[in-house]
């Protein structure tokens, strides 16, 4: 199995520069997915990283959404718009929101947020808000359970906690985890993904705990990319931040 890794400019909830590292699994039946799509104004950045790779858009089976986040989903429509036929896979979990049946719990967090939030907020609130509902939706055709094998050597990994549908995945041969929002990667060491927004701060920590176990030797984070060393050591420390912090709150 090949595992190539994108490298997507893009920008920050505050407007700063930012990058997302989606990737391309290759499996030995000459098939391909992308895992996530970021928003539609990197679509052509997407096209140009593919072809780089000696991929169309029309060389990929499908796409599979991590979890139902606008950064990962929102650009969806141009491929599908491109290539009718790309298959759309999830976790059984978010399947509902990702096909547009339900709301997300993204959306309903932020609808949630807007009562609370300081008045200088607002106006911000409104206009994710409106994003978040303005997200073309597709059915899904694929679903995805933890622990499944996807093709060779690619299993499934439940990682909720960002989301309560949140899936990674962990190719045994290579030893590579493909992390999603799971964690992020900044200043070198793992974080979790923007704790403000993690809807399970206990069961995202319960991910991690999950991932250490599986040992990886490479971890691929959508934001921050590639991690080869003291992995575990990292994960570690991730793990005894986010319990200081729970029992300084206590």
């Amino acid at each position: 199995m090949n595992i190539d890794i994108l490298t997507i400019n893009a920008k920050s909830a505050e407007g700063q520069p930012a990058v997302f590292n989606p990737v391309v699994v290759g499996f030995a039946d000459g098939t391909s997915y992308l895992i996530d799509c970021g928003f539609t104004y990197n679509f052509k950045e997407f096209k140009q990283e593919l072809v780089s790779l000696g991929l169309m858009i029309a060389d990929l089976k499908g796409i599979i959404i991590s979890h139902d986040d606008i950064d990962h989903l929102e650009g969806l429509h141009c491929f599908k718009e491109e290539y009718v036929a790309l298959e759309v896979i999830t976790s059984a979990l978010e399947a509902d929101s990702v096909s547009g049946k339900i709301d997300s719990e993204r959306l309903v967090q932020v609808r949630e947020s807007l009562a609370h939030v300081p008045a200088e907020m607002k106006a911000w609130v409104e206009g994710f808000i409106a994003d978040l509902e303005a997200v073309k939706h597709f059915e899904v055709d694929r679903t995805l359970e933890d622990g499944q094998l996807f093709k060779d050597t690619l299993h499934v990994i439940a990682t909720p906690g960002h989301t309560k549908g949140h899936i990674s995945f962990f190719d045994t041969e290579s030893k590579t985890l493909i992390a999603a929002d799971a964690i992020v990667v900044e200043n070198g060491e793992f974080d979790i993904a923007n704790p403000q927004f993690t809807l399970d701060m206990e069961a995202a920590l319960a991910s991690v705990e999950k991932i250490k176990a599986l040992k990886p030797s490479r971890i691929i984070c959508y934001h921050g990319g590639v991690v080869e060393d003291d992995i575990d050591g990292k994960l570690e420390r991730l793990i005894i931040k986010y319990s200081r912090d729970a029992t300084l709150c206590v």
